[in-house]
Parts: structure tokens; sequence; C-alpha cells
């Protein structure tokens, strides 16, 4: 006993140490201070132990007498910071970490844990340094690139990050959570293909993580892949029944698939399992608003269901952990389906606005707004959207916005909240004298539209990019308009002026909107004709006779309400063999057979066959949609809600268009742009006109020709609408200045 000596015994302790018997070496520890109370090396590693095994404040003071009898190693500085942390004291963690790693700069690990401090208390940029000079000092360890990346994923350059990912999986392929993150991170960017193979991969490597499930079940989605999509769903609850999430995202997938109850159902799951969701209690109130309707009667059913709902929902968010949990989940899902009911919605979206816009009052300080613009200086105008990409949206007004406002009078920025990114998102950019990018979060968007201080916010649509209706629900500028790109009331009292079209209003609109109604001239809008090279179709793809007319009604398949379908075997009982083309629903066959169950049933009521006289076509691109209706011989537009943009573009196909006026806006675009060309021969004033005027086209083919070349001869009127322009630019000064 006498030939021990304080390092032998030390030796003895960190032995049992290292081997995981932690209290027998904690008794070693001691049995060496017993004999030798200044042994330093067991002072650290005792402190060490004595906090890792949830001492702390033990562990910190014993780590403390061995720096003072050391004073200068890193390895004490960085057991101390280990202990400082396990108190929650992270800003003093900080402080030894850095000074262990100015000790050791060259050691990975000290690197690492500075990094890891660094990201609990939200420095990124530090953490990102950190974690990158980790990597310059052990270049070969995946962990290292992994958490790296997931640093530059929170701030960026996404380049980097992507980098970052990369390299990691390549040096360790199997690295689990680097797949499955790397997935999540291309998720965020809309790169589905892509977050499908790395999310694949993260199943493969855990197929007991329900969280890789889910999210590849989400990317499925996105891809059209639904049935997949179910399943992946159904994986994840099988192996943990009570993820809200999972539920959520599930249900949000079977209303897209036009199971309008099961989605319910599975809302009402995810809020069982957490109270607190959300995005699931909203969606449960949307989700009474189906997709497609199989009967007339059913819209009624399902008006008044969401009614109740929407009620439920606005009662709900008084309470206040209620109304917290609903901040963040306002317009995730929205009231995309109601203005497609057909009736009069103020009374619905007031509901709706007052309650979007009270839970996020409540939520963030009131913002700071621009002063008015002082005389000589440029109005800043905010345009806000989803859609700087090749959409409608970009089409009908973002493109015009950013390219032919007077720049003389206007900075136009520019707060692309989508996801996708195209050559029109560039041209975006470019076009714009400022288009902030990539902040990555609503509350993010929030603060960049505040910085930038816009004197007028305009949105081109609200109620569809959810992004947008969030921001929208919030008061961040003096002005804020939004335009016809969703033809329905916001019903949210941020939201001042509704620009829409004068040739598009009936008479006494004012009293459909929340907002007050600008009504500007023409079309209200300045759309540019798109030059197509047309391929000439053969007519025995539709399966026509050779002199049967060919009707083409194109519209997105929810346009069709059930109490229209009737024009449809009236219009062939009297042509004779004819046919109707159709457009199936891109995202869900079984949308597509709810239209085709009712386009048999109308069809058998009149004493025909629906087989003779439809044909459901596939979802194409735009050329093709283009030549289709150029192959047909007259187009029929759906009463209710008409063609906008399609009907601007089938002036392509020059031939004649049939419509019915509507009692809404949104009834009523095809009719403006027929009278702006001087085509009103085929505007119907009933629906029995509407059938007749479609049955004398489809008899006179000499009709029908002279109609194609008046419409060829003038549809140039419909665009490129300066005036416009002019008028828009003279509304936004006035607004901006205070004369609005």
């Amino acid at each position: 006993m006498n030939d021990i000596t304080p390092d032998s015994a030390f030796r003895q302790a960190r032995a049992r140490h290292e081997a995981g018997a932690i209290d027998e070496a904690a008794a070693l520890y001691r049995g060496v201070l017993d004999r030798w109370p200044r042994h330093a090396d067991s002072l650290h590693l005792l402190g060490l132990l004595e906090a890792e095994r949830g001492a702390p404040e033990t562990g910190l003071a014993l780590i403390g007498e061995a720096m003072a009898l050391a004073p200068g190693q890193a390895i004490h500085h960085n057991s101390r910071a280990l202990a400082l942390r396990a108190l929650g004291r992270l800003e003093e963690a900080v402080v030894d970490y850095r000074a262990a790693v100015a000790l050791r700069p060259d050691s990975g690990a000290l690197h690492c844990n500075l990094a890891s401090t660094l990201m609990e208390l939200g420095h990124g940029a530090d953490a990102a340094q950190h974690y990158a000079e980790a990597a310059q000092c052990a270049p070969d360890q995946a962990v290292i690139w992994y958490n790296l990346a997931n640093a530059l994923a929170e701030i960026g350059p996404a380049a980097q990050a992507e980098a970052a990912f990369l390299r990691a999986i390549e040096l360790e392929p199997r690295l689990v959570e680097a797949q499955g993150n790397f997935g999540r991170w291309l998720m965020r960017r809309g790169r589905w293909s892509e977050a499908a193979a790395r999310l694949t991969i993260a199943v493969r490597l855990a197929p007991g993580d329900a969280n890789y499930w889910n999210n590849l079940a989400v990317v499925l989605q996105e891809l059209g892949r639904h049935a997949e999509a179910i399943v992946c769903y159904e994986s994840a609850l099988a192996l943990k029944p009570d993820l809200s999430d999972v539920h959520y995202n599930l249900g949000c997938l079977l209303h897209l698939e036009g199971r309008t109850d099961d989605a319910v159902a599975r809302h009402r799951a995810a809020i069982a399992a957490d109270p607190g969701h959300g995005r699931a209690r909203i969606a449960l109130c949307m989700a009474e608003l189906p997709i497609l309707y199989g009967t007339q009667e059913e819209v009624a059913i399902r008006r008044a269901r969401y009614a109740q709902a929407l009620a439920a929902l606005a009662a709900s968010a008084q309470d206040a952990e209620i109304a917290a949990a609903l901040a963040p989940a306002v317009s995730a899902t929205q009231p995309f389906f109601l203005p497609y009911q057909g009736e009069d919605d103020r009374q619905l979206q007031t509901l709706y606005g007052e309650f979007a816009c009270r839970t996020l009052a409540q939520a963030h300080p009131a913002a700071p707004l621009a002063p008015p613009p002082a005389e000589g200086e440029r109005i800043r105008v905010g345009i806000v959207s989803g859609f700087f990409c090749r959409h409608t949206v970009f089409r009908l007004f973002l493109e015009s916005w950013i390219e032919k406002l007077d720049r003389a009078r206007f900075e136009i920025i520019g707060f692309h909240t989508g996801k996708t990114e195209d050559a029109e998102t560039i041209r975006a950019a470019q076009a714009c004298d400022q288009f902030p990018r990539e902040p990555s979060t609503p509350e993010g968007w929030r603060e960049a539209i505040v910085a930038a201080a816009p004197h007028v916010l305009l949105y081109p649509e609200i109620g569809m990019d959810p992004v947008s209706g969030w921001l929208a629900a919030q008061r961040l500028a003096p002005v804020q308009c939004m335009a016809w790109g969703q033809p329905e009331t916001s019903g949210m009292p941020t939201i001042d002026h509704f620009l829409s079209s004068a040739l598009m209003e009936p008479e006494g609109a004012e009293h459909f909107y929340t907002e007050r109604l600008a009504l500007l001239p023409n079309l209200g809008l300045h759309y540019t004709a798109e030059t197509l090279a047309l391929q000439k179709l053969d007519r025995s793809l539709f399966d026509a006779e050779p002199h049967a007319p060919i009707f083409f009604s194109g519209q997105a398949l929810y346009k069709y309400l059930p109490c229209y379908d009737s024009v449809y075997p009236r219009i062939a009982a009297a042509v004779g063999p004819c046919k109707f083309l159709f457009i199936a629903f891109a995202k869900s066959e079984e949308v597509t057979s709810v239209f085709r169950a009712r386009m048999q049933r109308v069809f058998a009521d009149a004493g025909l066959s629906a087989e003779d006289h439809c044909v459901i076509l596939p979802q194409m691109p735009q050329e093709l949609f283009i030549a289709t209706a150029a192959a047909s011989d007259v187009i029929l537009d759906t009463p209710g809600w008409s063609g906008g943009r399609s009907t601007l573009d089938l002036l392509g196909a020059d031939r004649p268009i049939v419509t019915l006026q509507g009692a809404f806006m949104r009834g009523r675009h095809t009719a403006a742009i027929l009278r702006r060309i001087g085509c009103e021969e085929t505007i119907a004033s009933s629906l029995d006109h509407y059938v007749e005027i479609a049955v004398r086209l489809g008899r006179n083919r000499v009709h029908r020709a002279a109609l194609a070349a008046r419409i060829a001869a003038e549809k140039r009127i419909a665009f490129e609408d300066m005036d416009y322009i002019r008028a828009l630019e003279d509304f936004l000064e006035a607004a901006a200045r205070g004369g609005h």
C-alpha cells in the first residue's frame, strides 16, 4: 500500500470511470483526494463526474479547485463549461468554451462544443463559424459537417448548407440524421424529388422513426403520389398513434382526395392528441368546404357546417392559450373553396377575416408604419405574393406591376413568399428595386416588410398563398390593397382596398366587399398574350364523328356546380352527336370521379349516355390546352365562375366563347373580356339563353366561323392595356398621399 502513488491511484480511478463504473470511480477519486487533497486531475475528473451525474454545483466547485491548482488547461475550461450548461448558465459556458478554444485552437471537439452552445443561444452565425473551424481541424468527421449543415440551414448561404450536408453524407452515407435533415431542408425549398430521394434513404436506415415516414409522406403528397403518401402516413401512425402532425397532414391529404368526412375525423384526432395544434383547429374548419360537390343539395349542407365550424373556431380564439396556438397557424389553411359555392360570402368572410386579424394582433405588437411620402419622394410599393414564378397570378398582375409602373414615381419591392423559383423569379428580382431573399419563416417576411417600410402593400390575391394570407391579416403598411387573383373579399379589416375591374363588377358590387372597391378601367389588368406555336390536333383524338361539333369546357373542375350540369345534356339533345371536352382534376382522381358520376347521372336523366358525349382529358401543358380548344368548335365557359386568365389565353384559339354573366365578379370575367373586344353576341342572360346560344353555334358552322373571325380580328384589344396602368399609378399615388 505504501508503494501507491497519487498518479497510480488516479489512473485506477480513471480506468473505472472510462469503463462506466461511475460510483466506483467516484469513490476512488475521493480516496485519492483524502490522501492528496491538492491532486488537480482527481479534482477535475471528480467534478466532471459529479456534473454528469446530476450534481453540477458540486462539480463546478471541484473543477474550480482544479483550475486554481493547474491554471491554463483547455480541458478544465471545457469541463467547467459543461457544468455551467447543466446549470443553464449558457452565457458563462460560452466564456469557458472560448477560453478552451483559445488554448487549443486545433481541437475540433472544443470548437464543436462552443458551437453547440452558441446554437442554443440563437447565435447561428457565430456557431457556424466554429463548426466550420471544427471541420477544418477534423475534416473526416461526418458529424461535424452535419452540425455545420444544420447551422447553415438556418442562416445560409444555401449553397454552403447544401455542400455541408453532401459532405457529411459522402463521409458517412448511413448517418440517418444527415439524410433526414437534408431531406427536410430540400422540402423547405420545394425541391420535392430530391427530398423524396433523401427521405426514402432515411426511412430505410431508421424504419422505426415515425418522423421520417411523416416527412416522406409530405413530399410524396407534393409530388402527387397520394396513395404512397397515405401508406407513409399510416406507417408513421402505426409507430406513434398520437403524433398530431401526422393526423393533421393526413387530414389535409384526405381533403384533397375528396374524402371530406375522413379529413374532418383526422383533424379531430390531431386536436385530441394535441389540443394546442393550431393548424389542425383551423384545418378542421376549412375541411368542411369540399373541393367538388356530388349534388346541389350538398352545397347548402356543407355551407351550414362550415358556418358552424367557423363560429366555433372564432369563439375558441377567445381562450388566450388557444389563441396563442392559432396565431402562427392563421392562413395555413384558408377558405379557398368557399366562393365556389356560388353565394354571397361577405358575412362568412367577415367572420373569418376578423378572427384572423384579431388573433394575430394579440400575438404581435403593432408594427411601425412608414410616414406619408415626402414631396418628391418615390412611393414605396411592396408586392407580397407566393407566385413570383410561372403562375396565373404572375401573368395577370405581378408581371405588369413590376415592369410597367413608372419608376420615377414608384419604388417596387417584391416579397416572394413562395417556395417555387424559376426563370420568372429571376426576372422579377431583376425588375424590382428590392427583392429580399430567403427569410425562412413568416415572421422573417414580416420583419423584412417592416424594415422596407412600404407606403403601400399590394397583394395580388388573398386566399391561395398561406404566407401572404398570414401577412395580410396584419397591418404592415399605411395602405394595404388586394387584387382579384382570388376574386373574393378577404373580410380582413387590415385590407383597405379591393382593386377590381370596371367591366367585371355588377351594379351594387360594393355590398359584396369589406374593402373599399376601386374600379380600375376595362378588365382591371395589363395582360400580355403569349405567342405559342400550336400543334394542330386531329379530331379523332376525341373520338368525335367527322362533322359533329366539339365543345371545349376546360376549366378547373371545382368551378362546376351541380346546378349547372343540365346544360350539357340539353345541348346534346338539341344538337345531336357532339362531344364535350373536360379536364381532370390534377391532384386527385377521386375528385374527377365525382364529376364523372355527376355527368353520368345528368345525361342518364335526359335519356342520353355520358360515355357517348363526354371526354375527360388529363391535365396538359399550356400549348396543348390552347391547341385542344383550337381543335374544338365552341368554347363553353363555366356558369357561376368563369374563366379569367384561361379565357384570355383561349382567345388565341380563335373560337366563339359562350358565357353566362353571373351575379358576382367571379362569374363575369369572360363576359367582360368579350365586351372589351366587342363580341357580345355569346354573352347569355339566363341558363336557357346559354343553351340556346350553344345549340345555334353547334348547328350552324357558318355562324360560328363568323364569330371566330371576329374574335381573331379584335382580340388584341384585350391585351396590354396601358389605361389600366396609368389609372393604377394615379390610384396608388392618391392612396399613399392620403387622397383615398
